[in-house]
């Protein structure tokens, strides 16, 4: 590692962390850089969930002082907004109150709700640069500006930092949140055009420009008229490869596994899918839908739990080779409605990465518009359901569950595309390769 170049980063927007895909992709992407040449400053409650692991300086944002702006800040504990080291894996925090996730979620979400519709939020959340944050990035005095902004107020601290230091931007874009960030109210309008006017001078002003997927890559070359370099999140090859799938026969029950968030985008799918399975499971008795995920307020009242649908526990991130090479079909879920299409149009799920080297079976059931679906089509990494239809799901769950050879040739052809294409080696010397020579 001492004979490479390796930049300081400056990470602004998304923590490293083991629960959402940005985080986890990031942490894979930044694995092995040099811990003192990186530092995130979020806006997001760097209290809770974050990998410290990859990095041990960080700046807790916030809006005057707080992580929310008013209204919203009556009903949440102050948040201290400032530095914060991560030593031998104790938090140091100089003040300030531990703020608890969601113990006014639903007040939140309500007053969140009204300021959106009225078009206020954009107004009143806008994070400055205080003396303190700015004293804290000369200090640092970083080489590269990385981010996965995905936010007005983050379009704007980005422009602003670059200003700020005068160092080169790189942009790396998730999902396609541009067509979806602005909701629908009173001035969606407004803020939709002050929002691409804003986001293609950040996308003029940057240097760098990544995406999640080729498909991406295309389409923002022509919206934005800039070349966008994918990357998604890499493997671990030698961590998954112990435990990929070795015998495709099924073991007392074949269950069926979702893992990840139920939230946009996927909720009706999933709901097929455990509708689908109650249906099978008066034929088949050892079919089993396991869905696990920490959101169970999503679940309440979209599925019917039973033997054979059950919700399960999220595990650690380092035990998930192991289950998902355990169970003997893994479930890709995308909504077939315009607004999700939309949304995840472009996206590359981390868990398809994961999904693919354990050497399970994978069925993606997504429209056949979808950046994922075309891809699965073209390689045949998975078995694919475009239509949402219930036979055509019920035959093709019916089909691999029937033939072990199919679910050998699946999980075979997939562990082999992500062991050549997606080794975390690779793309990592590639991505610091990327940051380093600007």
């Amino acid at each position: 590692m001492s004979d490479l170049r390796y930049p300081k980063v400056l990470i602004i927007g998304e923590p490293f962390n083991n629960i959402q895909g940005g985080g986890i992709t990031m942490k894979n992407l930044f694995q092995n850089w040099p811990i003192e040449k990186i530092a995130l400053a979020s806006d997001v409650n760097l209290q809770y969930n974050l990998d410290t692991s990859i990095c041990k300086y960080y700046f807790q944002l916030g809006y005057n002082g707080k992580l929310h702006p008013f209204p919203l800040s009556l009903i949440l504990t102050k948040l201290y907004c400032g530095p914060i080291s991560y030593m031998e894996s104790l938090m140091y925090i100089p003040t300030g109150n531990i703020q608890k996730p969601g113990r006014y979620k639903t007040i939140y979400n309500l007053l969140r709700s009204v300021m959106n519709f009225t078009g206020v939020y954009n107004f009143l959340y806008k994070i400055k640069i205080t003396n303190e944050f700015k004293k804290w990035v000369i200090n640092f005095n970083p080489d590269v500006i990385y981010s996965q902004l995905s936010t007005l107020a983050l379009i704007r601290l980005v422009q602003d930092i670059h200003d700020l230091s005068n160092k080169p931007v790189a942009l790396h874009i998730m999902d396609d949140w541009p067509v979806t960030i602005n909701k629908p109210g009173l001035l969606s309008k407004y803020w939709e055009k002050v929002i691409d006017r804003e986001f293609r001078q950040l996308i003029d002003n940057s240097v760098i420009l990544m995406s999640i997927c080729d498909a991406m890559s295309e389409e923002y070359k022509l919206r934005y008229k800039r070349e966008f370099i994918p990357f998604h999140n890499p493997i671990e090859v030698n961590k998954w490869l112990p435990f990929t799938k070795k015998d495709w026969s099924v073991r007392n029950k074949f269950t069926i596994l979702y893992a990840g968030r139920i939230g946009l985008g996927m909720k009706q799918s999933i709901k097929d899918i455990a509708r689908v399975v109650t249906t099978l499971s008066l034929v088949y008795y050892d079919i089993i839908f396991e869905i696990q995920t920490r959101d169970i307020s999503e679940l309440k009242g979209l599925v019917k739990f039973s033997d054979n649908v059950r919700r399960v526990d999220p595990i650690a991130y380092e035990e998930l080779p192991k289950k998902f090479s355990s169970v003997d079909l893994l479930l890709l879920p995308i909504d077939f409605d315009i607004d999700s299409i939309n949304f995840l149009r472009f996206s590359f799920p981390t868990k398809i990465t994961e999904y693919m080297i354990s050497g399970t079976p994978i069925l993606l059931y997504a429209p056949a518009e979808t950046a994922t679906t075309e891809y699965a089509i073209k390689d045949k990494w998975a078995f694919t359901v475009t239509e949402r239809n219930d036979k055509l799901l019920y035959d093709a769950i019916e089909r691999i569950y029937s033939d072990p050879d199919l679910r050998r040739d699946l999980g075979e052809r997939a562990r082999d595309i992500a062991v050549s294409r997606e080794d975390a080696d690779l793309v990592r010397d590639n991505f610091r390769k990327m940051l380093t020579f600007i």
